[in-house]
């Protein structure tokens, strides 16, 4: 084995943490209302889906001298990593749609969704970006891998925010102890904690790849405030609006 691959032993062993939690945080919002899902959301989570798959693979094959297989899929991983930031692109005008009729109320204000347009815009850009400096550093085993492990960081915000939302789909409107932004405020800090300790155990807290995923994960926590900007709303729904069937 590379010396420089060796800390990355047993990534695929660790990637099935987010598998876990990918499936807990969809199952009432997809997985239960599969068949009633548009065809853009199944691209998607398709998509997100394989190249999670790919995330807990590729570290095996490549720390267990299985090299050439770890190439192959490595160019089928270029056609999932574009499959994921365009149907990502293709749903984000959705949120203004639910923005515009109201949120998701009680718990999910208008201003969730009209925030999530930027924010969640940002993280599909930052995983697009991990993909491209991966690319780039093929050659250079622990760039490589360091810049395809912050993929996860960019491309699991959807995952985690749903999961630490989890307890509001079991809070009625008479217990509203816990709201949409509180949610927020323990889930971005905590994975930003977990972002922090791996760049530690890896040596690479000052990585670009781990500062990065840092502050674009931390632009999370504005996603609500960004949301209630009135020139915000206005201008987003004016950029989206070709892109939605409805007339807003």
């Amino acid at each position: 084995m590379n010396n420089t691959l060796h800390q990355y032993r047993n990534a695929h062993l660790w990637m099935i943490i987010p598998w876990i939690i990918i499936i807990i945080a969809f199952t009432p919002q997809y997985f239960m209302t599969w068949s009633t899902e548009p065809w853009p959301y199944h691209l998607h989570a398709l998509s997100a889906m394989a190249w999670f798959a790919l995330l807990l693979i590729q570290p095996y094959l490549a720390t267990h001298g299985k090299l050439r297989q770890h190439r192959v899929w490595g160019m089928i991983g270029l056609f999932l990593a574009g499959a994921v930031v365009f149907s990502a692109l293709s749903i984000v005008p959705t949120n203004v749609f639910i923005g515009a009729v109201d949120g998701g109320q009680p718990f999910f204000p208008p201003s969730f969704f009209y925030g999530l347009v930027f924010t969640e815009t940002i993280q599909v850009l930052g995983f697009g970006l991990a993909v491209i400096m991966a690319v780039i550093n093929s050659k250079k085993p622990d760039e490589h891998a360091i810049w395809m492990l912050s993929t996860l960081f960019f491309g699991f915000m959807p995952a985690w925010a749903r999961f630490v939302m989890f307890p509001l789909l079991f809070l009625d409107e008479q217990r509203q102890w816990m709201d949409a932004q509180t949610c927020l405020n323990i889930g971005i800090p905590l994975f930003i904690l977990v972002v922090v300790f791996i760049g530690y155990r890896l040596k690479k807290l000052k990585h670009p790849a781990i500062v990065l995923s840092i502050l674009f994960v931390f632009i999370m926590l504005f996603t609500m405030p960004i949301g209630e900007l009135e020139w915000y709303q206005k201008l987003i729904t004016r950029i989206m609006k070709p892109a939605i069937p409805w007339n807003l």
